[in-house]
């Protein structure tokens, strides 16, 4: 019988993991977290801004930041620039893992962005960056990395999702689309991948303090504050969730406690799906 007290945190000596959208925000909490249980780091981003969205992203030294805090913890970890809408870049960078760890464990697809406007607004290039990102890159990076995850003893893929996978957000009909296919491929990806004892599953976070959600804040042209209060509205608790809490769902996934959970998608949205 399992010990709880033993098995709810992960332990993930010797096991690599590959983060998306890895140097900031929830990114960042993952990757810190999942070395502190142990693990090996692959941290990829962008490093770069886009035509879309209009805010900006990462950069290279504040992924450079987050690979010397996985240093600091005692663990390895190797900094990855890509774009998860290039296939050509996804594939180089799982290769530089295999290269440089020899083996692939955790795979979370957390790379996102976001606009916003009603959909008859939407350019094409909003379109196809938000639905490239949100939803094609997780199909990407994970086909990218299947070799190394089948080979893992425990292979582990944990999709960022949403609430607004589950839920019509006005606006954001390209996100919601995004993130709705999120949803409907993680339980795919679960089906196909249980003969190799691969997990899939999904996070889905409500209103998170994040540099995406500021950004949007600066797109729009609203304080930090008014958009926290638009998203909240839809939480029983109306507080914004820190990174830490949805890394700690993150755990409790990677864990011997949720070894059997596969296909499954947790919220951590302040009771926003209970309506």
């Amino acid at each position: 019988m399992l010990d709880p007290r033993s098995t709810v945190v992960p332990d993930l000596t010797g096991q690599v993991a590959l983060v998306t959208g890895a140097a900031r925000g929830q990114g960042r909490s993952y990757c810190l977290a999942l070395a502190e249980c142990g693990a090996d780091i692959a941290a990829l981003d962008v490093c770069r801004d886009l035509d879309v969205p209009s805010y900006p992203l990462a950069s290279r030294a504040e992924l450079d930041a987050v690979v010397a805090a996985v240093g600091e913890t005692g663990r390895r970890a190797v900094p990855l620039v890509a774009d998860v809408r290039e296939a050509t870049e996804v594939a180089a960078a799982v290769r530089a893992v295999e290269e440089t760890f020899g083996r692939l464990d955790v795979l979370v697809n957390n790379a996102a962005v976001v606009t916003s406007a009603p959909f008859w607004e939407l350019s094409e290039e909003q379109w196809s960056s938000v639905v490239e990102t949100n939803l094609s890159g997780v199909w990407r990076t994970t086909v990218a990395s299947l070799g190394l995850l089948r080979r893992s003893p425990r292979g582990r893929i944990v999709n960022i999702a949403s609430t607004g996978g589950v839920r019509a957000i006005p606006e954001f009909a390209h996100y919601v689309a995004a993130k709705h296919g999120v949803i409907g491929l993680t339980r795919a990806m679960a089906i196909e991948l249980a003969g190799a004892d691969v997990t899939v599953n999904a996070i889905l976070p409500g209103a998170v303090d994040s540099p995406m959600l500021a950004g949007l804040a600066d797109e729009l042209g609203l304080t930090r504050a008014d958009v926290h209060k638009r998203w909240l509205h839809d939480q029983l608790l109306t507080e914004v969730i820190t990174p830490e809490e949805v890394t700690g769902a993150l755990l409790w996934l990677l864990s011997d406690a949720a070894r059997h959970v596969t296909g499954h998608c947790l919220a951590v949205d302040g009771g926003a799906l209970a309506h």
